[in-house]
């Protein structure tokens, strides 16, 4: 479970980078898979609580380092008569984001290695936390 944690293309360039996710009160999991991309390897509705994902503490093998994880609110917009607009689709106010993830995120004196451990541990310790809430596997 831990790959779906991993950044997109899509979302290594976005502004912050960021996971995109959604508010499940805001958002239904069928309107949120519209949104992805028709490739999109997401498959699983994983279930995570924000204050839980903000506690998290990455460990890159070295030192443990708090607070690199935030949860922001992450505008969808799209193109209309050549401007950026958001959207208004259903399920859109619902979006979200997971900061942190990125190459760029992590501290900078750190290791080429130790960056790859923090960001690996930082995916599995958001996995551990899907598991202990709820998930499902879509069709």
């Amino acid at each position: 479970m831990e790959e779906e944690f991993n950044l997109s293309t899509e979302d290594k360039k976005s502004v912050p980078p960021h996971l995109s996710v959604w508010v499940d009160s805001l958002t239904t999991p069928e309107q949120a898979y519209q949104f992805l991309s028709e490739n999109s390897p997401r498959k699983l509705v994983l279930c995570l609580k924000v204050n839980e994902i903000r506690k998290i503490q990455a460990n890159s093998g070295q030192c443990v380092y708090p607070n690199l994880l935030n949860v922001i609110w992450v505008y969808i917009l799209h193109k209309f008569k050549g401007k950026s607009v958001r959207d208004r689709r259903p399920g859109a106010e619902g979006h979200s984001g997971i900061t942190g993830l990125d190459e760029e995120s992590v501290p900078n004196e750190l290791t080429k290695n130790q960056k790859k451990l923090l960001r690996k541990d930082l995916r599995a310790q958001l996995a551990e936390l899907a598991s202990k809430n709820c998930s499902q596997i879509r069709d």
